[in-house]
């Protein structure tokens, strides 16, 4: 946690009040607090202590959608020196509104996947030059960039202690329908790839709850627009089963001539790199830990 006097000097260089008080908010890599100014005003401080997580790739990332009109935080200051303070951070703009996951007892919150849906459509509307991560992709293929991040994944998978044969099965199974589905996809666009109810904001409008803003760009990349439905399915299924059916109803036509083999193939891929950064953080606590993860990958894995 960072002293609240602390932050006045970098508050003064931006022409803000001192900060009054500070509350933490569910961040996932990061650490979130946000900032009571005594003025009133409000700003957010994200802090950054892995390298995975840096504040320039969030802000050169939700700097891309402002064709869009989506309400999206913006950056007032990141400092990755280390100087001002002892870690990475970023201080932004505040969006009102509730994340939706806090939303699930509301009696129309299933409605809010479609409009999940119909946001990842939206996303995918920006097209980008090359395949990878920001804030330099560098990937002028699909197939380059999903082989080299299909060689990590598989290769930290086994590091973080996964079954050998389970993964040598989900290899063969990678390799056997790379052809039909990776090389489809030419034209990559904006991804998120961390699309589900915490990280989207909502307000209540009458009955329905509406989304007010998209958050986390700790994890946006450019890939295939499928490779990012898939992820937004599988995350948002395992959060509130039964879920993608209004996802891919609020999505509408997928722009790949195997829709559902590419989906399958690209869950697949995304699990495996699930696993392994859960093991990476702690969050599964051993190899032989049972998950949902491991046991839909064995299912998969069966298929072979």
């Amino acid at each position: 946690m960072v002293e609240l006097h602390d932050l006045d000097p970098i508050l003064a260089e931006l022409e803000l009040p001192p900060a009054l008080s500070s509350t933490p908010l569910p961040g996932g890599s990061n650490e979130v607090f946000l900032i009571d100014l005594r003025d009133g005003a409000i700003v957010v401080l994200k802090i950054s202590r892995m390298q995975e997580t840096m504040p320039t790739r969030d802000a050169h990332a939700a700097a891309l959608l402002a064709p869009l009109g989506i309400p999206v935080t913006r950056y007032l200051l990141i400092d990755e020196s280390r100087n001002r303070l002892p870690f990475r951070f970023a201080l932004t703009s505040y969006l009102p509104g509730l994340a939706a996951i806090d939303c699930a007892a509301h009696p129309n919150y299933r409605d809010i996947f479609r409009e999940i849906g119909g946001l990842a459509r939206r996303l995918h509307t920006i097209e980008l030059p090359a395949f990878g991560t920001f804030p330099e992709p560098r990937h002028g293929r699909n197939t380059d960039y999903v082989r080299a991040l299909a060689d990590q994944a598989f290769a930290r998978f086994l590091h973080y202690g996964a079954d050998p044969a389970l993964t040598e099965k989900l290899q063969r199974i990678f390799e056997r329908d790379f052809d039909a589905v990776v090389p489809a996809t030419r034209q990559a666009v904006f991804a998120h790839d961390d699309l589900h109810p915490g990280n989207i904001l909502v307000v209540a409008t009458g009955a329905r709850l509406s989304i007010s803003g998209l958050v986390d760009f700790g994890n946006a990349r450019a890939s295939a627009a499928v490779m990012d439905l898939a992820k937004t399915v599988f995350i948002c299924e395992h959060m509130a089963p039964g879920s993608s059916s209004a996802i891919l109803a609020g999505y509408g036509p997928i722009d790949h001539p195997a829709p559902q083999a590419a989906l399958a193939f690209y869950t697949m891929l995304h699990r495996v790199v699930m696993w392994w950064w859960l093991r990476h953080i702690g969050a599964i606590a051993a190899p032989e830990t049972e998950s949902d993860l491991i046991e839909a990958l064995r299912a998969t894995a069966a298929q072979t």
